[in-house]
């Protein structure tokens, strides 16, 4: 398993929950982003299982997914606050998940795509929160790590 991050604190983090529920530890190395990587066949084997599954971690499943691949922006046209989960296409069945966990905590979004950017090889999807009140809800409800993408639009003190 290899995960990639900017945030240093947030990997070891991943690390330490991994250590709590595979009993294994990953190591991290500075490139030009920070890399943890394990290589353990009954982690693997264990996440493989779970991914199938992954609705069944409701707000968790959501809280990693904007950890890892969420961003916090304010909309070029009417500058309110959108929260924005990016994947290809290989991962929108992950968006559609995340779109219903949101649903059945009452928060609005849009599932929007297929995107074609010039960087990526695959079309691009986003999972969309628009407005101060819904990503504030957002973030009272799902569990995120990674606060301080908040911090700069206002978001974070409640």
């Amino acid at each position: 398993m290899q995960v990639y991050q900017k945030n240093l604190a947030w990997l070891e983090f991943v690390n330490s929950e991994m250590q709590e529920a595979f009993g294994v530890r990953g190591k991290i190395f500075r490139r030009d982003v920070f890399l943890l990587r394990k290589r353990n066949k009954k982690m693997v084997q264990k996440f493989l299982k779970l991914r199938a599954d992954t609705g069944a971690f409701g707000v968790h499943f959501v809280a990693g997914l904007f950890d890892s691949e969420g961003s916090v922006y304010l909309s070029t046209k009417s500058k309110i606050p959108v929260i924005d989960i990016t994947q290809s296409e290989k991962g929108l069945e992950f968006l559609k998940t995340a779109k219903r966990v949101l649903e059945g905590c009452g928060i609005g979004s849009n599932l929007n795509g297929p995107y074609n950017h010039k960087h990526a090889k695959m079309p691009q999807y986003h999972l969309r929160i628009y407005g101060t009140m819904k990503c504030k809800k957002f973030l009272e409800n799902v569990p995120i790590f990674y606060v301080g993408k908040f911090e700069k639009h206002h978001l974070s003190g409640g």
